[in-house]
């Protein structure tokens, strides 16, 4: 499925797997994937899904925030010494939200999967990601018809 995500996507899914790892837990979650679209590396950021994410409010900060409190303490671990492992899996909601991801680029009639398609699909989910976001006072369908507006734009990789 990678293979169709352009260098925003692959960005993304990276910096969920640090930031997971970082936050010291055991799986790659839909707000780990929130959490690499909002940190795509440049400040500010040039990814649409970063600048739409920020536009409605969602920070760094307050996401990470309300993954430590939404989510299982990390020494609840059933297998830690997977955590500092170079594989980190994807829980059930995250493979479902990448999923969907592709479904949003074919619904827009795109050939590559951006962060916008990735946004959607973590939108579509429903899991701790949406939790965050109402948590730091984001209006996740305002957000969604602007991710919406972003994946209708050109089909370019970046």
């Amino acid at each position: 499925m990678f293979e169709r995500f352009s260098g925003d996507a692959r960005r993304t899914v990276v910096q969920a797997q640090h930031e997971a790892r970082g936050l010291g837990h055991g799986r790659i979650g839909t707000v780990h994937l929130l959490l690499g679209l909002l940190d795509p590396g440049d400040e500010p950021p040039t990814a649409p899904a970063a600048r739409a994410l920020r536009e409605h409010g969602a920070t760094t900060d307050t996401v990470r925030r309300a993954a430590r409190e939404g989510a299982p303490a990390p020494g609840r671990h059933p297998r830690p010494g997977r955590l500092f492992g170079t594989h980190i899996p994807f829980s059930k909601r995250a493979k479902k939200a990448l999923e969907l991801s592709l479904r949003e680029a074919l619904r827009f009639d795109r050939r590559w999967i951006d962060g916008a398609h990735i946004l959607l699909g973590v939108l579509r989910t429903d899991g701790t990601a949406v939790w965050a976001l109402e948590r730091a006072g984001v209006d996740a369908d305002a957000l969604r018809r602007t991710a919406e507006r972003i994946a209708r734009t050109p089909d370019r990789p970046r």
